[in-house]
């Protein structure tokens, strides 16, 4: 149940992010992609979602084998199986508009966006506003308000 409740987080959680080109360029041909970096029972169900409208446009998944696939992708989810690897992950998309999702320990304190917390057998989130705006991505007030903690 947790990984389908995740990937049902993902999907709401970019209808509630502005990205300046898609929401400035109404052009629909182009695929809304959501990358996925590492191994995790998400992955499956995220694929359920596939082809679900996201901003008007069709959503993709693309599993991703490297950090330099990521160029196209609207939003990346980081599996835990690349903790290792989450600073070198950061780096590569700092300041790009890319938003970042990941269940890691500690994602949101070490600069990603949107971090999964599991508090009293429930799915939280927090979020870290300050990278987001460095990222050029808006949250909107009303996933703000759901979040259990905001970084700034």
């Amino acid at each position: 149940m947790e990984p389908k409740l995740k990937a049902a987080f993902i999907y709401n959680f970019a209808k509630f992010v502005e990205w300046t080109p898609i929401d400035s360029n109404n052009n629909s041909s182009q695929p809304f992609v959501i990358g996925i970096l590492g191994t995790d029972p998400i992955v499956k169900e995220l694929m359920a979602i596939e082809g679900k409208p996201i901003k008007g446009r069709n959503l993709i998944l693309k599993p991703l084998s490297n950090i330099k696939e990521i160029n196209d992708c609207k939003v990346v989810f980081i599996s835990a199986s690349e903790k290792n690897n989450l600073i070198h992950i950061l780096n590569a998309v700092k300041n790009k508009e890319i938003l970042t999702i990941s269940d890691m320990n500690d994602f949101v304190e070490n600069g990603g966006i949107i971090g999964f917390v599991r508090v009293e057998n429930k799915i939280r989130f927090d979020i870290n506003l300050k990278t987001a705006e460095d990222s050029h991505l808006k949250i909107r007030s009303d996933l703000l308000t759901l979040a259990r903690k905001i970084k700034n």
